[in-house]
């Protein structure tokens, strides 16, 4: 059973992490700029913290490979993300969210 809340609440993360990540670069697209967007940048930014702060890996999957996973990916990964896919989520993510506080940084400067 900890295992499986675990994984869910690592999938929940995960899902709410890529909503964040997503509406940060439309922001940055599209000169948004809503109470959404500081939620989204308080989100990234605290991922950013926790993952670089543990040695760039999720704390989630190394608890939930201590409780006998042998991935410690969520369930997204599991069952919608060919194995393959999984290691570069992290790229991804990172380089969507990077591009989307640059474009935000600078649509802020520019007015």
């Amino acid at each position: 059973m900890a295992l499986f809340l675990i994984k869910f609440f690592h999938s929940i993360v995960f899902v709410v992490e890529s909503a964040a990540i997503l509406y940060l670069l439309y922001s940055g697209l599209f000169n948004v700029r809503s109470p959404w967007l500081g939620v989204a940048v308080v989100l990234v930014l605290a991922e950013v913290v926790v993952y670089v702060g543990n040695g760039t890996r999720c704390p989630l999957t190394r608890l939930a490979r201590q409780m006998g996973d042998k991935t410690g990916d969520d369930f997204i990964a599991d069952i919608f993300l060919p194995a393959w896919f999984t290691p570069l989520i992290p790229r991804i993510c990172g380089s969507l969210a990077a591009v989307g506080m640059i474009l935000v940084v600078v649509r802020l400067l520019i007015g």
